[in-house]
């Protein structure tokens, strides 16, 4: 597999596993991360082609535990992978086996999400 697109966008992510916060808190920052996301897909419009395993790697203050680093990207990956396969329901096209996550974090001054895409070469 190739690396076709890396990109860095400065989505906010936290445990979402040992964070007490009301419904709503949580429903905004969600929302953000899903709309940053889509943005990005519909205003650049790239090619990614399936299969493919994308990379996350969350840029933080400080790392998280790493049984909580998949679930701090649990809405990034949804929404990456409804823009991947549209038509399925919110949350659903993630199951799909064409598309693999891996997950890892690095310490950085400001809050961000790097994204890297490897698909094979058609």
């Amino acid at each position: 597999m190739e690396n076709i697109l890396e990109i860095t966008l400065p989505i906010h992510t936290v445990s979402e596993a040992n964070i007490s916060e009301h419904w709503t808190k949580k429903k905004k920052r969600h929302d953000i991360q899903k709309k940053a996301i889509w943005i990005y897909f519909k205003k650049e419009k790239p090619e990614i082609s399936l299969p493919c395993r994308i990379k996350l790697t969350r840029i933080g203050k400080r790392k998280l535990d790493d049984d909580n680093l998949p679930v701090s990207m649990k809405w990034i990956r949804d929404e990456i992978s409804s823009c991947l396969i549209p038509g399925k329901l919110p949350g659903r096209a993630d199951d799909d086996k064409r598309i693999s996550f891996c997950y890892d974090q690095k310490i950085g001054k400001e809050y961000g999400i790097n994204i890297i895409f490897y698909c094979a070469l058609q």
